[in-house]
């Protein structure tokens, strides 16, 4: 292979991978799927579902054996889940410790400024041992608040409240989900 040969399969090399990246990144943000999964295990940041808040309601986040995780000494705590747009259902699994007479809930804001929200129970729980359990709800997101390309959402612990108990929060999943793009849905939007 010559130097010119070498030179232009370098340059269309050049130019092509930054269009098959431009290309990635756009079935990313576009969730052609319609599937986006995403979860925070305490250890690392994720740039999906976000830090608990307020600071006050929880403490540090604690390691041991490998496992991260963040107690939680009153309620409400909230936490939001980033996505880059609206999706009509969303899957919230949180892996906790929590004695037995504890309840645990999760919460959807319809409207923060409002204070309105849908609060469920767990639809499906898991006894995984050593008081570590995971619980399961389901929420569809056609009338909650999408701000900033957040929904917001909130863990409810009402046994807790000035109690000096404290639950343990291991992990979070969500799994977002909506129609997956079609080109038939690309046409009759443009249309």
């Amino acid at each position: 292979m010559n130097y010119s040969n070498l030179y232009k399969a370098t340059r269309l090399f050049l130019i092509i991978l930054p269009i098959v990246f431009l290309g990635w990144l756009m079935a990313q943000d576009l969730v052609v799927g319609g599937r986006l999964a995403a979860s925070y295990d305490f250890c690392a940041p994720s740039p999906l579902v976000l830090t608990l808040a307020p600071k006050a309601r929880i403490s540090e986040i604690k390691k041991t054996a490998g496992d991260c995780y963040q107690g939680l000494t009153d309620s409400p705590v909230y936490f939001d889940v980033r996505l880059p747009r609206q999706f009509k259902t969303i899957q919230v699994s949180i892996k906790y410790r929590a004695t037995a007479e504890e309840k645990v809930q999760l919460a959807v804001f319809y409207n923060k400024d409002d204070w309105r929200f849908e609060t469920k129970d767990f639809g499906l729980i898991q006894d995984l041992g050593n008081g570590w359990k995971v619980g399961e709800a389901s929420f569809d997101l056609a009338d909650k608040r999408f701000a900033y390309q957040k929904y917001q959402l909130m863990i409810s612990l009402p046994e807790i409240r000035g109690s000096g108990r404290e639950v343990d929060i291991s992990e979070i999943k969500i799994l977002a989900t909506r129609e997956p793009l079609t080109w038939q849905r690309i046409w009759q939007r443009l249309k």
